[in-house]
């Protein structure tokens, strides 16, 4: 694997894992992703990687990010992402291709690559995990004891 592709999917612990700060505005569900993204990128430097993991949330990030920036991915990258072995990294990827939330295709600009992308159940259930963990959840906690929300 390329150094450059590397660090681009795992980057150095002292470089910056916060995205950029927003302005004035409502986060949209792709800062949260990657808000997300970069939350779990570090708290990966506090513990042992292959202790405090979950690639099926590190793949469904990516795959959230690419499809709200319209960017293909394919197999290779989203195995880079998880951070595992090749072979337990496409174990992963049938999981969640099984369980409805991706699809692989062949990559129609290059057919020797397999492209992934969310299915429209994959996105309604990060859309609404996004919404849940950074929208609703604040307003949970402000709404007071025995009265409905």
């Amino acid at each position: 694997m390329p150094k450059e592709m590397a660090a681009r999917y795992h980057p150095p612990a002292q470089r910056s894992a916060m995205p950029p700060p927003m302005l004035d505005r409502a986060p949209s569900l792709l800062d949260l992703a990657r808000q997300t993204k970069a939350m779990r990128a570090h708290i990966a430097q506090f513990f042992p990687r292959d202790v405090f993991r979950d690639s099926a949330w590190d793949m469904m990030l990516e795959l959230f990010i690419a499809e709200e920036q319209n960017r293909p991915l394919c197999v290779k990258e989203l195995i880079l992402v998880s951070g595992e072995s090749s072979t337990s990294a496409l174990r992963r990827i049938d999981r969640l291709e099984g369980a409805g939330l991706l699809r692989r295709r062949t990559d129609p600009a290059d057919h020797r690559r397999l492209a992934v992308t969310l299915t429209q159940r994959g996105t309604e259930a990060m859309t609404a995990m996004l919404r849940h963990l950074y929208l609703t959840m604040g307003e949970e906690r402000r709404t007071p004891p025995g009265r409905p929300g």
